[in-house]
């Protein structure tokens, strides 16, 4: 393989940015879409008194990109991925075959029962694909405005489709035109909205001729679409706007045989995005800056002029914020000043900056790109200190974006999550770089320790995990993915905490270049999010050549990281030295980052139980940590943690249960059941309290019974009495403060947390009642200790005590034991935290009787591998206990394969990936914990 020239692969690419530049329009390498061609091919203008369709060649390009279904993707007949593109392509692509079979004009040589027939499929693909259609999942731009115009279009044609996710559909698109009115488009400042222009062509009260003044080089915003439906409806032929369409068939990615892009040009977007890429990656050269810095600031300068001293994503053009943070960062990478304080003030909202002043859903990756440009600006009149506002303001955003994500990162303007990850981590380890500088000596040392660290190391145990096994990233692009993770990894490097993760890391950066050396280059991979999807060579080139010989900061952060977080070293080799070991399979760098991540949750989670952390607070942590970064949809931090307090807090009453079975502390029962009504009554009074007196969690409690008696305590009481403080005369040890605060915090938490918000009716059932079967199973537990007592004490007494029925193996393993371990309960929990949207979990009786199978199954193991460790370590143990270890050698495979049986039924059942993934992430906490027991942990 011929040796990588990085100056001259440079040289050449950016020769072809300036080459294609046209003084008058600006230069562009978006791929075609159909959808737009579409649009295009629907225009007819009258000449000489004949009507004629204006471009054929377009009709004919739409007409060839069928599919044999009927359908079409956005990339005439290329694999797409998104679902969106191909029923926004197939709606404008079936409108414009209706038209030219209503009107063929001259193109009469297509046979009128072939281009019937064509219509015919594409209207039932069309049904098809909108009956399964996930109208909450779409990214493109403007669909919700988009699609509800062209079934309005259809309709008028006499084609109706009803379809599950309509009404949302609707919902959505009436909330963003609330706020727009006919004059609002008409007014001379631009708005985004006028790029999607063609979302009001059904409507016959606004006047298109009105727009004439918006136009931007003969455009509507550089959309072909819009500029081609302003043109259909325009009273008064505009030879400008016939002008920019031919210029955009003949100069665009269609190389004039009829297809158009997206958008056209993209001067700005494809300029900086391919400068910023390479200066960033530390590739520019004296010789790049001295043959092109100076022409591409003057183009930039150009546009500032235009914008107002702000950028648009082509000359003219409204400005943004992503065009305009990147032209500032090229503006600072140069050597220039930046012009952040003014990008600021225009786009600043409450919580983060908006791409548009008027944009619905803020982006994330913009954001990135405005704290990058904040912090790289040169701005000598404005010291680091007096950004720290804004600064601290986008930064809390990504990483609350973060913290409240489940899965891989997801962004508006691209379909890989490995983009917003690169970019998040570009800012992020700028900002900790500027930090360790003393740039920003006011930034909140919380902030930095309890959100952009964690964010940072959630984001390279994600990276490290999902490398393919031939070192690329990602499926729907490999190149371009691979590359967003190359450089995402290449910034990660200053971030490792000892040598063995920064070996880790650069070993997968090795990986993945090898990888793009063997790829096949020139596959248009369709990444960017436009209207459809498109695909871009000049950014896809910048990116591979960032990631093939890029670098970033040289300076360590190790020393500083550990310092601030207070991470012990020793501990962090141990954990590294274990995962080199390979004593636990497949857990290699997952288990140093999750153990990492598990520290730095240690202050979260001591502020959130309002108590001194304990060792078992990152026990707890670790063992949940290190199986939702294998699971294939990961929680959101968020909901990680509400996962890891329930497992704190059923572990800290459990613990307390076995405080006070110590020697000496009698009437224990009383304590607890009394403890347990009165918390009950505290807890339902403060959901009350905090729900407008709807509560809907713990309900009265019912305490345990055996055989359809009231279990009895010591000296004939009963829990039932023991509960509503009827103890016969006994007096009640009234300090027990502790056990009640224990269980009102317990209780508190299980009735007010956000699993029982999200969870749907029949979970928060599901819920409730396990957190009553483990409080019967602990209280259980304590009648069983206090009989053991008796018996002692009765033997002492030289008397023979009575001997009472050995409860049943199955009872002790699976009904008993197997509630103690409160995975029943973390399992419900979980399920009612993951609850996809309100809906229930479980929707029949076979998936109901499934998911209980797999929830106690999953007990049953961990309880039988915690005993059978318990007996391998001669530990202290009950003799029912004892009784589970003996038999555990058979009963542990037995126990194994059912819950692989049941597994496998709810899998093939269960059709929410949310659900499934909340089963796969308990089953994984539990058959993790297991491995644990076996090493020196």
């Amino acid at each position: 393989m011929a040796e990588f020239d990085s100056e001259e692969r440079i040289g050449r690419l950016l020769q072809t940015l300036l080459d294609t530049y046209e003084p008058c329009y600006g230069l562009g390498s978006m791929t075609v879409s159909v959808y737009d061609t579409a649009w295009v091919a629907c225009i007819s203008k009258t000449v000489s008194g004949c009507s004629q369709w204006l471009f054929p060649s377009s009709f004919l390009y739409v007409l060839q990109a069928q599919l044999p279904d009927g359908g079409w993707t956005a990339h005439a007949g290329q694999e797409c991925s998104d679902e969106t593109d191909g029923i926004l392509s197939t709606m404008a692509a079936t409108y414009c075959l209706i038209q030219h079979a209503k009107t063929p004009l001259q193109l009469k040589h297509i046979p009128a029962e072939a281009l019937a027939e064509s219509i015919r499929t594409a209207l039932a693909s069309l049904d098809l694909m909108l009956q399964s259609w996930r109208v909450g999942n779409s990214k493109a731009v403007g669909f919700e405005v988009l699609a509800p115009s062209l079934l309005n279009l259809l309709e008028e044609e006499g084609h109706f489709f009803a379809f599950p996710g309509k009404e949302h559909l609707l919902h959505v698109r009436d909330q963003k035109l609330a706020r727009v009115s006919p004059e609002l488009l008409y007014k001379s400042s631009p708005s985004a909205l006028l790029h999607s222009l063609e979302a009001f062509h059904y409507r016959k009260d606004i006047s298109y001729d009105r727009f004439a003044h918006q136009k931007v080089g003969g455009s509507m915003m550089a959309s072909p679409s819009a500029t081609a439906s302003y043109l259909i409806r325009c009273k008064t032929w505009d030879d400008e706007a016939e002008a920019y369409l031919r210029l955009v068939l003949s100069n665009g990615h269609g190389c004039g045989l009829g297809g158009v892009p997206s958008a056209y040009p993209s001067t700005n977007f494809e300029l900086t995005w391919v400068v910023s890429t390479l200066l960033e990656a530390g590739l520019w050269t004296p010789d790049l800056d001295e043959r092109y810095a100076a022409k591409i600031l003057t183009m930039l300068e150009d546009s500032r002029r235009l914008g107002g001293g702000l950028v648009g994503f082509a000359p003219g053009i409204e400005p943004d914020l992503d065009d305009s943070a990147k032209s500032s960062i090229i503006f600072s990478l140069l050597g220039r000043r930046g012009f952040s304080s003014q990008i600021v003030e225009n786009f600043d909202s409450a919580q983060c900056l908006k791409t548009y002043k008027g944009e619905r859903n803020p982006s994330l990756t913009a954001n990135c790109n405005a704290l990058l440009s904040v912090l790289l600006d040169l701005d000598d009149s404005r010291p680091y200190q007096s950004r720290y506002l804004p600064i601290q303001k986008i930064t809390r955003f990504i990483c609350d974006s973060w913290w409240n994500t489940s899965g891989p990162l997801n962004d508006k303007w691209n379909l890989s999550p490995f983009y917003p990850a690169m970019l998040m981590v570009q800012s992020l380890m700028e900002l900790l770089h500027k930090w360790h500088d003393g740039n920003l000596p006011e930034l909140e040392s919380a902030l930095l320790r309890e959100r952009v660290i964690p964010t940072l190391f959630q984001c390279l145990g994600q990276l490290l995990q999902s490398q393919n096994p031939d070192g690329s990233w990602g499926n729907r692009g490999p190149r371009e993915e691979t590359s967003y993770a190359i450089v995402a990894l290449t910034n990660l490097v200053s971030l490792a905490p000892n040598q063995y993760l920064e070996t880790e890391i650069m070993s997968a950066i090795h990986c993945g270049r090898s990888f793009l050396k063997q790829s096949a280059v020139g596959i248009a991979e369709y990444l960017w999010i436009e209207k459809v999807t498109y695909a871009s060579e000049n950014l896809a080139e910048a990116y591979v050549i960032a990631a093939l010989q890029g670098s970033a900061h040289k300076v360590s952060l190790r020393y500083a990281i550990l310092h601030l977080c207070g991470i012990d070293l020793e501990e962090l080799e141990h954990v590294a030295a274990l995962a080199e070991s390979g004593l636990i399979p497949d857990d290699d760098t997952s288990l140093v980052i999750s153990w990492i991540m598990s520290w730095l949750y240690v202050p979260i989670l001591q502020r959130m139980l309002g108590k001194p952390a304990s060792g078992s607070y990152q026990d707890t942590a670790f063992r949940w940590m290190v199986p939702n970064s294998r699971v294939v949809s990961p929680l959101s931090p968020k909901d990680l943690l509400d996962i890891i307090t329930a497992s704190i807090l059923v572990d800290d009453l459990a613990n307390l249960v076995d405080e006070c079975m110590a020697p000496g502390n009698h009437k224990l029962n009383i304590i607890l059941a009394d403890a347990f009504h009165a918390a009950t009554i505290h807890a339902n009074e403060h959901a009350q309290a905090t729900t407008n007196g709807e509560t809907h969690g713990v309900q009265a409690f019912e305490p345990p019974k055996a055989n359809g008696k009231s279990t009895l305590l010591t000296n004939g009481v009963s829990v039932e009495e023991a509960c509503h403080g009827q103890c016969n005369g006994m007096v009640t040890p009234s300090n027990h403060s502790t056990v009640e605060r224990t269980l009102f915090t317990f209780l508190d938490f299980f009735d007010t947390s956000d699993a029982t918000r999200k969870g749907s009716e029949a979970d928060r059932r599901s819920l409730q009642s396990e957190v009553k079967r483990y409080i019967s199973a602990q209280l259980c537990r304590v009648s069983l200790f206090e009989e053991q007592v008796h018996r002692n004490q009765v033997v002492c007494d030289g008397m023979v005590p009575q001997e009472g029925a050995e409860p049943p193996l199955h009872d002790i393993t699976r009904e008993r034991s197997g509630t103690l371990t409160g995975l029943p309960l973390l399992f419900a929990f979980t399920i009612c935290l993951t609850s996809p949207k309100g809906r229930e979990s479980f929707r029949n009786v076979w998936q109901k009787y499934m998911a209980d199978e797999v929830s106690n199954s999953i007990a049953t193991v961990f309880h039988l591998e915690q005993a059978a460790d318990q007996m391998r370590l001669c530990l202290p143990t009950s003799r029912l206990e004892l009784m589970a270890a003996e038999h555990s050698s058979a009963l542990i495979p037995y126990e194994k394969q059912r819950l692989r049986l049941a597994l496998k039924h709810l899998e093939r059942t269960v059709e929410d990936k949310e659900v499934l993934g909340a089963v796969e992430l308990v089953t994984g906490m539990a058959e993790f914990t297991a491995r644990l027991f076996t090493v020196d942990w």
